[in-house]
């Protein structure tokens, strides 16, 4: 069989398709990189939350049982005792 080859139009259709679906590999690439970066700092972040959390349930648990239960104004540090109790 005798080798064959691409018209100029043909080999320059072909190579651009070719560069298109390289580059778009390296997006997809680049991107799945950026999300799984982002997952990890997700994970971070609801570390911290959950941290933060406890630690308040404690200080708030601390403080009612030092001042009683109520309602403290994050501004002003005042403590409005709770209705009924």
């Amino acid at each position: 069989m005798e080798t064959q080859k691409l018209t100029p139009e043909e080999l320059q259709e072909f190579q651009a398709n070719r560069s298109e679906v390289n580059r778009l590999a390296a997006i997809s690439g680049e991107l799945n990189y950026q999300k799984t970066l982002l997952e990890l700092e997700l994970e971070n972040l609801k570390e911290a939350i959950k941290s933060n959390a406890l630690k308040q349930r404690e200080q708030l648990k601390q403080l009612g049982e030092k001042y009683g239960d109520g309602v403290i104004n994050p501004e002003t540090g005042e403590i409005t005792p709770s209705l009924g109790k």
